[in-house]
């Protein structure tokens, strides 16, 4: 009897303190369920969020870097129109420059022709081309002694007259150059400022890469912090059913 009572004690005993945990369970248990169901729900939206705008803000910055390159090319191509109209330029200025020698080495031979025509001249032709040049100092028909000086100083003319000429083409000669050099240092200006183009084109391709090589590294980051919340969600839904369970079955 003795050993009978001391069991049913013992029963009793184990009966109220199953039915405290039981009160403490259930007083509990719905709290830290919506605790729970709270921080989880929490962070997959700040997550979410913080990825988000973080994602909004990368692919604006990829879509500013675009735009840029996109301008540099549009410039490039705007160098290289004026760059096609300087040549055309230089190319035009070369051609007079090479029109202007050809017409000296043209008077040159027309100066030593017209030279050597002096020497063939009668005493009459040569008192004639003094006097058309001449017209105010009329010339009479010189000494035999004369005559060779009268030729020496026909020639003198005839060489002055051309080389009046050619001063005047050297000296445009010389504008044409200068004007061809201002061209080409134009159109070295602007292969420097396509080069300074590409070079921050290539820039900007690095910082898109650097950019998506990051992006890429936050991504795999955040696939394995997934994984790892993925499992101890389950740990926690697990906890919740056997709880909801054992809530069930204590009923």
């Amino acid at each position: 009897m003795k050993w009978m009572k001391q069991q049913c004690i013992e029963c009793n005993i184990t009966q109220e303190l199953k039915n405290k945990n039981m009160l403490l369970l259930k007083k509990w248990l719905p709290k830290i369920i919506v605790v729970v169901a709270i921080i989880a729900i929490g962070s997959v939206l700040f997550e979410k969020c913080g990825s988000s705008v973080e994602h909004k803000a990368f692919l604006s910055q990829m879509d500013s870097l675009h735009k840029v390159n996109d301008s540099l090319q549009a410039e490039i191509v705007k160098d290289d129109a004026a760059i096609d109209s300087l040549d055309i330029v230089a190319v035009e200025l070369q051609y007079k420059v090479d029109h202007q020698k050809a017409k000296v080495i043209k008077i040159v031979e027309t100066i030593e022709i017209e030279k050597n025509n002096v020497d063939s001249y009668s005493e009459h032709e040569l008192i004639s081309s003094f006097n058309n040049r001449y017209p105010k100092d009329t010339v009479t028909n010189p000494l035999p002694v004369a005559q060779p000086v009268l030729v020496s100083a026909a020639k003198d003319l005839v060489e002055l007259d051309g080389a009046k000429q050619i001063i005047v083409l050297k000296d445009s000669t010389i504008n044409t150059l200068e004007a061809k050099v201002t061209v080409k240092d134009s159109v070295i200006g602007k292969y420097v400022s396509k080069e300074d183009k590409y070079k921050l084109i290539l820039t900007n391709k690095d910082k898109e890469i650097a950019g998506w090589e990051g992006q890429y590294q936050k991504l795999e980051l955040q696939y394995n912090k997934l994984k790892v919340k993925s499992k101890f969600q389950r740990i926690g839904s697990y906890i919740i059913i056997g709880g909801l369970g054992y809530l069930m079955l204590a009923k």
